[in-house]
């Protein structure tokens, strides 16, 4: 492989490149983007290239002694930190400094990848700061993260930073094609659900997770005629599933972008989720704002997931969300369908 097979981030590699053509590599990059977008594929080319020993058009020729050690694995100059359980910890960046004194073992540079960076500690994010602030000789430090913002200032402005945008949904579709076997049609469909990750569209295709969001859209679209002496022990059971929930509140999230499309554009070859005809038809009758404002109150949902808010009261806040503004604060059936069937 080379820099110039990396699909979708023609801007990053063509930076990249005039920088290695220009023989000017800074001590340090961010490539921040979401997870799935190529960073990682792109750090490991770039650390190919800049070690490559028969460089061709300022980009590694894939075949040399140093490009194969790298596709084995085995390149003793290529370092990848990754989180040792939750976080990045101070112990990994000490261990790190050893290798410090002494120079690359076989190529020009020892090129450092620390995944994830905005796992790093606060006592690991200064270590590293002190690093970058006196930066080894033929030492190159890559991080990767999902934002800037999630990185230490001080660490930020010591680096070149190199955006990646989310990847087309062609480019998706044909890695799944291509990679997994997949149809046009389904490879298309969940390049859709992936909003430019690759890793996404991989979790998506996964036969779990398509049983997860078929079974979450039930409940979803259940919503409609449920009673209110129901809808509260089915949000009890729901939220007993603690493991999925955030994957749960991802696919509520998708559901709610399908009626939104659907509400703009009228297409409903594009939806995935919501299919539904009178959830499809309630969302046409809405002003697009209150769909907008449901999409809003998921993501604070999700937000609120990830800094362990109560479960059971997240899913009864977006659930009667969806009831208020999809089809209106009235919609409730005053008993149970049991309830109902007694009282005829």
């Amino acid at each position: 492989m080379a820099l110039s097979t990396i699909s979708g981030q023609q801007r990053a590699v063509g930076f990249l490149k005039r920088v290695l053509k220009n023989e000017a590599v800074p001590h340090a990059f961010l490539f921040s983007g979401m997870s799935g977008s190529g960073k990682l594929a792109t750090a490991v080319e770039f650390a190919r290239a800049l070690n490559c020993l028969t460089p061709h058009d300022h980009d590694a020729c894939g075949t040399c002694g140093s490009c194969r050690k790298l596709d084995e694995g085995l390149h003793p100059d290529v370092v990848h930190i990754t989180s040792d359980g939750a976080f990045i910890k101070l112990e990994q960046i000490r261990e790190l400094v050893k290798r410090f004194r002494f120079r690359p073992f076989e190529g020009k540079f020892r090129v450092v990848i620390i995944h994830d960076a905005q796992k790093m500690l606060e006592a690991t994010a200064n270590a590293m700061l002190k690093i970058l602030e006196e930066p080894p000789e033929a030492n190159l430090f890559i991080l990767l993260a999902a934002e800037s913002q999630m990185i230490l200032p001080t660490i930020v402005s010591r680096c070149c930073q190199v955006r990646f945008q989310p990847l087309d949904d062609s480019i998706v579709a044909e890695r799944l094609q291509r990679e997994e076997g997949f149809s046009p049609e389904r490879a298309a469909a969940i390049a859709r659900l992936a909003e430019g990750s690759l890793e996404k569209a991989r979790w998506f295709s996964g036969q779990e997770q398509t049983a997860g969001w078929k079974k979450i859209i039930e409940r979803l679209e259940s919503l409609e005629t449920i009673s209110i002496l129901d809808f509260f022990p089915m949000i009890a059971e729901w939220a007993k599933g603690r493991e999925t929930a955030e994957q749960d509140l991802e696919f509520i999230r998708l559901w709610v972008r399908d009626l939104i499309v659907l509400r703009l554009l009228g297409d409903t070859g594009r939806l995935t989720f919501a299919q539904n005809v009178r959830a499809t038809e309630a969302a046409r009758a809405v002003p697009v704002e209150r769909l907008f404002n449901l999409y809003k109150r998921v993501e604070l949902a999700m937000q609120g997931l990830k800094v362990n808010a109560n479960l059971q009261m997240t899913l009864e806040g977006v659930c009667l969300a969806i009831k208020d503004f999809l089809y209106g604060k009235g919609n409730w059936n005053s008993f149970s369908k049991r309830g109902q069937a007694l009282s005829l």
